[in-house]
């Protein structure tokens, strides 16, 4: 399946999609209203078309097929009421925690530091430290809400003891207020020891591991910090966790994109083999290569049609980013915000200071807070939706994007609200694909 010509009119977008039986069709998208629908060709050609490059509203020359204006006119006019707004006001209830800020692996494109330190090793965090940190984070947060913690490293399962501690304190403590905690945690997989599957038995963690393919690929990208390889260490650590799998939360795999892993299809199918909940193909966040980028969006349409031919909406939600993108058109939950990021979210680091950005961890000028004390000042350049910092206003996949990444964008551009081209282009590309089989799966023909 192949999409063809991109077109847009005021807040509707339409491209052309040619089937198995060769026969084109137009499948339409509103912005506003997250509605996927076909369109007639006569509507499709009174459009203006455009590329994934832009997010301007293009000028529209009006033929003179005004029944095909009528139909697009009263599309992009209508309100829909189910639509539920995508604003966040101040509650911070999801917060990302480094228990420790070392590491046993050194890749090659680490974004802490490059060795997981964050240039700051610091071996586990204070328990003692973070009980009241925790305390005064729970007490904000409005009753029979989620309340979901992440854990990240460094490598995490360095230290289960603190997961362990810090999981039954918010458990007991979140009980009397009806909030509903959910915990996961990042690893790289290397030391699931008896104690971690014992702290796994008991916590009902959703687990990510990290890895980048198979030995040959990953023990390049993420060697062990003397160079040897992780490779072997991981995948029998995945082959424990399967053996726990009913104790789990959920299993999944996610890797990363760059010039050294090039392969997702393989990727994919080497992935597979573990029968993960999920997976997940990460274009690596320094790349700025746009034939780099154009062959990773070429091997994520590529799985995706694969996942579709196997085992069709079930096998492609396999696959995290187009699950979430279902998820949003099925709930019709506009995004105004890519992340919480200082609105709803905060990183803790392994010395109970607070930041907006898990990758903001070691810039002195990023702290907002330390222990209990939040710096509300700070925080209050976040706290407008970022389509609005970020000037996304005007793009058609605003309410699926949410404006991006501030942390790539400043990556690329300096600036945290200046847009990196490459990642908007990329965002409506994997969103002009999850469309395209959203439309399969949600509407008749």
């Amino acid at each position: 399946m192949t999409i063809g010509k991109l077109k847009r009119y005021q807040d509707i977008i339409a491209f052309e999609e040619t089937g198995l039986d060769n026969k084109p069709r137009y499948v339409g998208f509103h912005a506003a209203n997250l509605e996927v629908a076909e369109v007639s060709k006569e509507a499709f050609d009174e459009m203006s078309e455009i590329t994934v490059n832009d997010g301007e509203i293009p000028n529209f020359k009006k033929t003179l097929d005004t029944e095909a204006h009528d139909e697009l006119s009263d599309w992009n006019n209508q309100v829909n009421g189910d639509a539920k707004s995508g604003h966040i006001g101040f509650e911070i209830r999801s917060i990302t925690i480094n228990v420790t800020q070392i590491c046993n692996l050194k890749c090659t494109y680490c974004a802490a530091g490059g060795d997981g330190t964050y240039g700051d090793p610091v071996t586990r965090i204070s328990i003692e430290n973070t009980i009241p940190q925790l305390k005064f984070l729970i007490a904000g947060i409005t009753p029979s809400r989620r309340f979901h913690i992440s854990f990240v490293g460094g490598e995490p399962l360095i230290y289960p003891a603190g997961i362990q501690a810090i999981y039954d304190y918010v458990t007991e403590e979140t009980r009397a207020k009806n909030i509903t905690p959910i915990f996961s945690v990042v690893t790289n997989g290397t030391v699931i020891t008896d104690e971690v599957l014992h702290m796994f038995k008991k916590t009902k963690l959703h687990v990510t591991v990290s890895l980048d393919g198979e030995k040959k690929v990953n023990d390049v990208m993420r060697p062990t910090r003397n160079g040897a390889s992780s490779t072997d260490l991981t995948l029998d650590g995945i082959q424990k966790l399967n053996s726990i799998k009913n104790n789990l939360g959920s299993l999944g795999i996610s890797g990363v994109f760059n010039e050294m892993n090039q392969n997702i299809s393989e990727t994919y199918s080497f992935f597979n083999q573990f029968n993960p909940d999920w997976v997940e193909f990460n274009f690596a966040y320094s790349q700025a290569s746009r034939e780099l980028q154009l062959k990773y969006l070429e091997q994520m349409n590529i799985i995706a049609d694969r996942a579709w031919a196997q085992g069709q909406e079930v096998a492609l939600r396999k696959i995290k980013v187009f699950d979430h993108y279902f998820n949003l058109l099925d709930s019709q939950q506009k995004v105004e915000n890519h992340c919480g990021a200082g609105k709803s979210y905060l990183m803790v680091d392994a010395k109970n200071q607070l930041y907006a950005c898990v990758w903001s961890v070691g810039k002195p000028a990023e702290v907002v807070g330390t222990g209990t004390v939040i710096d509300h000042e700070k925080l209050a350049k976040y706290q407008k939706p970022l389509i609005v910092l970020n000037n996304c206003q005007t793009c058609w996949a605003r309410y699926l994007c949410g404006g991006g990444c501030m942390y790539i964008h400043e990556q690329h551009t300096g600036d945290k609200h200046k847009k990196d081209n490459l990642f908007c282009q990329r965002t409506r590309s994997l969103i002009l694909t999850a469309l395209l089989y959203y439309k399969k799966a949600r509407v008749t023909e």
